[in-house]
């Protein structure tokens, strides 16, 4: 009935019970008019300034109201559309219902938002929706249920998650960009055929470390990784990996 008319409501408070009209104003020459469309009676103070504030497009009034406790939704919500829209939980495992799937999913977009350890991702719950969007219904995240054991079944199907980014990242006669890095480790790992004293890129004596290989596109998009014992030499990995790539991913 008053399309097109932008309205606002005026609310009384002179009479026993409040009330408020609906009005608009209006210029007619150098005079402002108001014209009363219609009238609000029968609800309390509180309601008619709430909807006061929608009519003013706020969801409620700002002064009837504090915040006590909130979840992080909006970054969590983004990254994990980004990733289905890439199709990323596919590459994972092609039956992306798996828990496993979800919570790797879980553990990937964490890790570009609060970065820290797998523990660490697990206690935050209670300040983010993270799990819970990507599908993880326990109201108690364990580290070893939700993170290790998802690592574990990656470690499985490392093999085909990477012929599947080849197949998607690499081209016929494409330039492939590959490097290596280390990563130090604390604690005592003597049975380990891996952690060995080498060249630390860390500068951290003392420590025992992992050599890790990275093989990406000419876009620095990341197809495949290997880890090597830790006194690797650079140079000794380059012709392996070459015969790897054209074993695995051509």
């Amino acid at each position: 009935m008053y399309k097109g008319k932008r309205c606002h409501l005026e609310i009384r408070t002179d009479r026993k019970n409040p009330y408020g009209l609906i009005r608009r104003s209006y210029r007619d020459g150098d005079k402002v008019m108001k014209e009363t469309l219609g009238k609000i009676t029968g609800f309390s103070l509180p309601v008619l300034l709430t909807i006061r504030s929608a009519m003013q497009g706020e969801l409620a009034n700002k002064t009837e109201f504090k915040i006590t406790s909130s979840k992080e939704y909006g970054a969590s919500k983004t990254f994990h559309q980004l990733a289905k829209s890439l199709e990323l939980d596919k590459m994972i495992y092609s039956r992306t219902s798996e828990q496993w799937v979800k919570d790797a999913m879980a553990m990937i977009i964490g890790k570009i938002i609060y970065s820290g350890s797998k523990l660490s991702l697990t206690s935050i719950v209670k300040d983010s929706c993270l799990w819970e969007i990507c599908g993880t219904e326990d109201l108690k995240i364990d580290v070893d249920k939700h993170c290790y054991n998802a690592m574990d079944e990656l470690f499985k199907r490392q093999n085909d998650i990477q012929k599947k980014l080849a197949k998607k990242h690499l081209s016929d006669n494409c330039i492939v960009l590959y490097d290596i890095t280390s990563s130090y480790l604390e604690g005592e790992y003597e049975n380990s055929d891996l952690v060995k004293f080498g060249y630390n890129r860390d500068k951290k004596k003392g420590k025992k470390q992992i050599v890790i290989g990275l093989i990406c596109n000419k876009d620095g998009c990341p197809i495949a990784s290997t880890v090597f014992k830790g006194n690797t030499k650079d140079e000794s990995t380059v012709v392996n990996q070459i015969k790897e790539i054209k074993k695995l991913y051509s």
